[in-house]
């Protein structure tokens, strides 16, 4: 698609609140890897919009030449579903949400489903729809359930990155080892956040009223978008006699917040519903805990250990967690660490502008897999170090013998090749003795953004006698694998990708390379699902887990763009079809074992439960409170060291048994 777009959000871009920041940071990075992108501010009254916001953003469409590409925040679109719909056929529309705009609280039963109802309406109308949170992602088809309102565009899900900072508390301090507040020193406690009911300051002075002075102090930073509700906060403090110790600042420029995070000892957050918590990110790039609720997404944003959260609204819940942190140095430098150990896994803008461009690139069709979901470049990364430590290091030797004996010049095509990590474990280890020539690899995916990525990765690479890699990249579908440039390959690899083709597709691929005498090396098959074990490595059976697990796999087996998925299944058709078509295979279990307690498997294990709780809902959106509940009850588990996952692959290495040319050997041709 083009690298130019307009984004349409209501009212001043300029303001600083979350929604509006997290689409200046995306702007900004997506503007770094060459896009142009126009920002319009819509004139008129939001989310409840008004004559004057209708005609505005009636006209910014209508500005638009055919065919270009827009995004349009929720909040500019939501109310307005039929000026999206008069243009959805002329232009290349994307929904940016950042949370429903029927879960804002504060709404009467009618106001919230009327907004649920019109913004849900909106969405039937545009051809993707990127959330920035796993919790919205969940949502968003709950909602469709409930309302007999089916999305007919795929949610990707790209979440906000954050700038590293220096580690707080204070300029003074900033080392991981220091402790997280020197004895008798007044402990900082920081609140980012408009002031508006749903923020819920109101709650968090009624805690801190609890709370033993003379220890503490709380400083609260954000716009008063609501004049009664800030009048209303600011008596409290007056009746508690709290002038001395807490203080609301008002809206603030980036460098005083700035100041204000490197000093704080704590990020406070009372909300009672966050579609995400950007504020909660930005704390933790900066090493600081975090005391917050576990309203809306705030519950996934938060990584265990790195803070404490209370159900929203309890304001002695919250008193308690408050005064707990102030009287309890062991627990403030336990909590301290659980930050910077999060603040490690954190991701970039950059990284972040990247999965949104593959989301903007990924086509509307239901029928094409969608980049920045199931492939996001953060997903990607994550998993590529279990990857490497479970593939088989004897097919690969295999793989390279066989290919180094047969040709001169060897081309390895990667099918799905994401950001390279295919061709980053197995370049290094092909034999190339008898080769005068370097090893080339044809990159091959439906994502511009990840095959960017993958040629950056291929710098630097070199073959296993020291030789540079070439590479060259083909952004083309999976399907019809008839259009897919496989003919001068030597070997066809790809990793993690069979569980989402159908049987016709494996059934054409084997044809396919059968005909040309390829060799075949899929990497990485999930086969027999996953279960979680103890700490010391044995198998925990529990009947939520098979009722996940099965989920799990019904939603597996949906059409991810290759027809009908085979999910488990596929690795033994793969098998079938290969020995039908005179192929010697090789197989090796290549199982991730991710153990109980393990700090660096951890990030991974948050992610897969996310990932498996966000399917099973998907599949059974009735569900959604009992998949939340599992979910919650096994993050806790992992975070605490007390289960490890285990999750079942398969490598394969398919030769043919009649080698017949081009694919001689040197003897032969000598």
């Amino acid at each position: 698609m083009s690298r130019r777009l307009s984004l349409i959000v209501a009212g001043d871009p300029a303001q600083r609140t979350g929604g509006y920041l997290y689409d200046a940071h995306i702007v900004s990075a997506l503007r770094e890897q060459g896009w142009e992108i126009d920002v319009i501010g819509l004139a008129g009254n939001f989310p409840d919009a008004d004559a004057t916001a209708s005609s505005a953003l009636a006209q910014a469409l209508e500005s638009l030449a055919d065919h270009a590409s827009v995004v349009i925040d929720g909040l500019a679109m939501g109310a307005l579903p039929e000026v999206v719909a008069n243009h959805s056929q002329r232009l290349d529309i994307t929904a940016l949400l950042h949370h429903p705009l029927g879960d804002e609280l504060g709404l009467n039963e009618a106001d919230q489903q009327r907004f649920h109802r019109s913004e849900l309406a909106a969405l039937a109308a545009v051809k993707r729809i990127i959330v920035t949170s796993h919790f919205t992602a969940r949502r968003l088809p709950e909602l469709a359930a409930r309302y007999g309102m089916p999305l007919k565009a795929n949610v990707t899900v790209v979440e906000p990155g954050v700038a590293q900072a220096p580690i707080s508390p204070s300029a003074d301090s900033p080392s991981e080892d220091s402790p997280a507040a020197e004895p008798e020193e007044t402990l900082r406690l920081l609140c980012v956040a408009t002031l508006t009911p749903r923020k819920g300051q109101d709650i968090l002075v009624h805690a801190l009223a609890g709370v033993e002075r003379g220890r503490w102090r709380c400083d609260c930073f954000g716009a008063a978008r609501d004049a009664a509700f800030t009048d209303s906060v600011q008596a409290l403090i007056d009746k508690h006699q709290l002038g001395d110790w807490v203080t609301l600042h008002g809206e603030c420029d980036s460098e005083t917040l700035e100041s204000a995070y490197r000093h704080a000892h704590a990020l406070v957050l009372p909300s009672w519903y966050e579609g995400y918590g950007m504020v909660v990110t930005e704390a933790l790039a900066h090493g600081l805990p975090v005391i917050t609720t576990t309203g809306g997404a705030l519950r996934d944003t938060l990584p265990a250990g790195a803070g404490l959260s209370v159900e929203p609204g309890d304001s002695q819940a919250l008193q308690d967690a408050l005064s707990r942190f102030c009287t309890d140095p062991e627990l403030r430098q336990q909590l301290r660490q659980g930050a910077i150990h999060a603040r490690n896994a954190l991701s970039d803008w950059q990284a972040a502008g990247a999965a949104f461009a593959g989301a903007l690139s990924a086509a509307s069709d239901s029928q094409t897999m969608q980049a920045g979901s199931q492939f996001a470049s953060d997903w990607l990364t994550l998993r590529e170090g279990a990857d490497f430590a479970s593939r088989s290091q004897h097919l690969a030797v295999l793989a390279s013998e066989w290919l180094s004996a047969r040709t001169q010049t060897p081309l390895i095509a990667d099918l799905g090749c994401g950001r390279g990590s295919n061709m980053r474990f197995l370049a290094p280890r092909l034999l190339t003795a008898n080769v005068n020539g370097s090893q080339r690899w044809k990159l091959i995916d439906h994502d511009a953004a990840l095959l960017e990525q993958a040629r950056e990765q291929a710098a630097g690479l070199s073959d296993s006698q020291g030789q540079p890699v070439a590479v060259e990249t083909h952004c083309v579908s999976l399907e019809p694998l008839c259009e897919v440039p496989l003919e001068d390959a030597h070997l066809v690899t790809a990793s993690a990708l069979l569980d989402l083709v159908s049987q016709q597709w494996i059934d054409a691929l084997v044809v396919r390379i059968a005909k040309q005498q390829q060799a075949l090396l899929i990497a990485l098959s999930v086969t027999n699902g996953w279960y979680f074990i103890d700490p010391q490595g044995e198998p925990v059976l529990d009947d939520e887990d098979h009722w996940l697990l099965a989920l799990f796999i019904a939603h597996q087996q949906r059409d991810k763009g290759l027809g009908d998925a085979l999910g488990g299944q596929a690795h033994a058709a793969l098998i079938a079809a290969l020995e039908k078509a005179d192929y010697r295979v090789e197989q090796a279990e290549t199982p991730w074992q991710l153990n109980a307690g393990s700090r660096d498997d951890q990030p991974l294990m948050m992610t897969l439960l996310e990932g498996w709780a966000e399917a099973a809902t998907e599949q059974a959106p009735d569900a959604a409170a009992r998949v939340a509940t599992w979910l919650q009850q096994r993050q806790q588990a992992v975070a605490k060291g007390e289960l490890g996952v285990w999750v079942g692959h398969c490598d394969v290495l398919a030769t043919p048994l009649f080698t017949t040319p081009p694919f001689t050997t040197p003897r032969e041709e000598a």
